[in-house]
């Protein structure tokens, strides 16, 4: 009998992995189109596609799975979706701003490292082995996402800012999420869309009427660019090596084409990651989650034919031993 409960569990946590590398790599490829988009079009609008795109995903979802529609529920989906829609709006702005090389590890530390904080204070316990693979696949996220030619001096003081109020939205948005009950299903990741994307419309349509508002959402679009053509006719760097489909007569229609994938993308990412919410600790679903920026090298390594320095090659060792150790565990 204890051999079966074993290996029960044993199964349980490997799907627990399956289902949070899953969503990661689907962040990560989202989240490569969404910073070529953002540099194309308004960050604000960018995010907006997004999300109407992931909502889409997921009412088809909650629709064919349903859920309890609950008050815990409805609290922790649209405490996260507010959480969620900030962390987003202010990681494309960060991404968009750049260096993306020195924007993503930052804020992929720091929503690891908030569900952690969390789940310590609540009196989580994993097996030690499991301690030390969260630790090792933090590290290995930070140093993924660097690269030797980028410094700190290369980010503005409001883009470092950028990323840290995304790091801690998205971070305490996992928490909350993770407080749905089981029973509720897909009911909260899709209020956590559904909120976000109320939020987002509301934005767009006060910066639309309102000049104060305006300039404000106008401070996220602030890239450090070579003067030159405005941002929405200029490539984003690398574009041209991305083939004929970049090369579109008109970017900022091909820009609405990558936001809106990377949409799709996000939606099923965000399947994903309730599912193993609900499997698991939320500390190691966030960790192993907050690996994306995996996807991302690996696609810029792939596409663009950049290369992987050693640093970020260490990084990627670290990740997937941090993985196989989280199975082992």
């Amino acid at each position: 009998m204890a051999d079966v409960a074993g290996q029960r569990q044993t199964g349980a946590v490997l799907l627990i992995v399956v289902l949070a590398l899953g969503a990661a790599l689907l962040y990560g490829v989202a989240d490569f189109m969404s910073g070529v988009a953002a540099r194309r079009i308004p960050v604000v609008v960018a995010t907006t596609i997004n999300y109407a795109f992931a909502t889409v995903v997921l009412m088809i979802v909650v629709l064919t799975v349903g859920g309890v529609w609950s008050s815990p529920a409805i609290v922790s989906g649209v405490v996260a979706g507010v959480l969620a829609a900030v962390g987003f709006l202010m990681f494309t702005a960060a991404l968009a701003a750049g260096p993306i090389s020195l924007m993503t590890p930052l804020i992929a530390l720091l929503s690891s490292a908030v569900p952690v904080v969390v789940a310590l204070v609540l009196g989580d316990r994993l097996e030690p082995i499991a301690w030390i693979a969260i630790v090792v696949a933090i590290i290995g996220s930070v140093l993924i996402g660097l690269e030797r030619r980028v410094s700190a001096r290369a980010a503005k003081p409001r883009t470092l800012v950028f990323a840290v109020i995304s790091g801690l939205g998205l971070g305490f948005a996992t928490v909350a999420l993770d407080a749905a009950p089981a029973d509720a299903g897909m009911v909260a990741i899709f209020l956590d869309t559904t909120a976000g994307l109320v939020l987002l419309l509301g934005i767009v349509g006060l910066a639309r009427a309102v000049p104060v508002m305006r300039r404000a959402v106008a401070v996220l679009d602030a890239h450090p660019a070579e003067p030159g053509p405005h941002l929405a006719d200029t490539p984003a760097p690398g574009a041209a090596r991305l083939g004929a489909g970049i090369r579109a007569a008109d970017p900022r229609r091909r820009a609405r084409r990558l936001a809106g994938a990377a949409g799709l993308l996000i939606g099923g990412a965000n399947v994903l990651l309730m599912l193993a919410l609900h499997a698991g600790s939320v500390a190691v679903v966030a960790v192993l989650v907050n690996l994306y920026p995996v996807a991302t090298v690996l696609l810029a390594w792939i596409v663009l034919r950049e290369r992987i320095n050693a640093v970020q090659a260490t990084g990627v060792v670290l990740a997937v031993a941090a993985s196989v150790m989280l199975g082992l565990a």
